[in-house]
């Protein structure tokens, strides 16, 4: 019999994103191939590009390549369903009755099942975009965006990554429109990460490089706001304050305060606070536990948020200027993209016992890479006030 294997060259030609045959199939480097329209629209402008199936990551957007043996076996499968003849009905032309008639009630069964899952599904949706109406008349933002962490990441139209999807030509608008319901969602988060971030720049500062604490490797402008790998070891004293590995900080201990830094083209980097007590010789280890709340970049595109276990952060677009928020009474230290005035992550419930500092590492330049300084923005950019005040110790 040929019915089996032409159901199996259904489920070979179907796109894994809209699950559905392929329309239009084109193949990237790892081998897969998809939908021009899907895949196109899942990468959309995100800088970090990886394959959907095999999770691949390629540096830089691969070229498309058009799949002509995918696409007709596709309209050729089409063809069949438009004449009325189904794979699954063709698989049983030959099988007698009642074996047709078992078939056709575990699919219905199956069918059923699936139906109840998808309006589960959506029951959860819509709880979630109530919970999310509710949140937004409160003022504590920062909780709002902790409680709705995947927003923050590359959007999903399967929210529930255990549940069986089953391939059928109708659920292209079914997935349409649940992911209708998470872009929704996502402006709302977007709305408020706004605001948030309006409200925190209230508390905009100068700050500055304290010299003292710099590696002997790095070089501090005379205005106390750039920083970067200046190539040659200088020759300083070590004294008890300065690091010998790359980080350099400046700080205040108390209240609540805002700064900006611009890390431009820069590939590598670390960003956020530190206690007074930190050690400052040999291997630092960034996390909570040693003093350090910090996010970092690293080769290029790779974010991560140091905490207990190291957090990567999927951004989609690539971070220019990071504003870092400490609310030291508050116990939190909060991370934004400030071009874009989205939130990035949030250290919260962090008793403080002592001063904190900003702190900062530029990263060596690597064979000519990496080689811009770091840039602490003055607080009369960040926010238009004359009463700021300069912070410095």
């Amino acid at each position: 019999m040929s019915a089996p294997s032409a159901l199996l060259s259904e489920v070979q030609f179907q796109c894994c994103i809209c699950h559905d045959v392929f329309s239009e199939p084109v193949s990237i480097p790892c081998g897969h191939s998809f939908c021009y329209t899907c895949i196109a629209s899942l990468w959309g402008d995100s800088t970090i590009i990886s394959c959907p199936k095999c999770q691949t990551v390629f540096h830089g957007r691969p070229e498309f390549c058009e799949n002509s043996f995918a696409k007709e076996m596709s309209e050729q499968i089409r063809s069949r369903r438009q004449s009325g003849v189904t794979p699954l009905l063709a698989r049983f032309v030959s099988c007698d009755v009642c074996v047709m008639e078992r078939k056709q009630k575990q699919a219905e069964e199956s069918a059923q099942t699936f139906i109840a899952e998808l309006e589960e599904e959506i029951r959860q949706l819509q709880k979630k975009r109530q919970e999310m109406e509710q949140l937004s008349h409160s003022e504590d933002h920062a909780h709002i965006l902790q409680t709705f962490p995947g927003l923050s990441s590359r959007p999903s139209v399967r929210p529930h990554s255990d549940l069986l999807v089953h391939s059928d030509t109708c659920l292209g608008a079914v997935r349409r429109a649940l992911a209708g319901v998470q872009q929704q969602l996502q402006a709302e988060m977007e709305k408020l990460s706004v605001q948030d971030l309006g409200r925190i720049q209230q508390y905009a500062v100068d700050v500055y490089l304290d010299p003292k604490t710099a590696n002997p490797w790095l070089t501090v402008s005379p205005d106390g706001r750039r920083l970067q790998d200046g190539e040659v070891e200088q020759d300083l004293p070590d004294a008890s304050e300065r690091f010998d590995t790359a980080p350099c900080a400046l700080g205040f201990t108390t209240g609540r305060h805002y700064w900006e830094v611009e890390v431009g083209d820069k590939t590598a980097w670390d960003l956020g606070v530190a206690r007074q007590s930190v050690s400052r010789k040999g291997v630092v280890t960034l996390s909570p536990q040693d003093g350090f709340w910090a996010v970092c970049l690293r080769n290029g595109w790779e974010y991560r948020a140091c905490a207990s276990q190291a957090e990567l952060l999927c951004l989609s677009k690539r971070l220019q200027i990071v504003g870092v928020f400490l609310d030291y009474e508050g116990g939190m230290v909060s991370f934004y993209n400030a071009d874009t005035k989205t939130h990035i992550y949030s250290f919260t419930e962090t008793p403080f016992t002592e001063a904190v500092f900003p702190f900062f590492n530029p990263e060596m330049s690597y064979s000519g890479t990496n080689k811009s300084p770091l840039i602490i923005r003055p607080a009369s950019v960040v926010y238009n006030s004359r009463d700021l005040e300069d912070i410095t110790i």
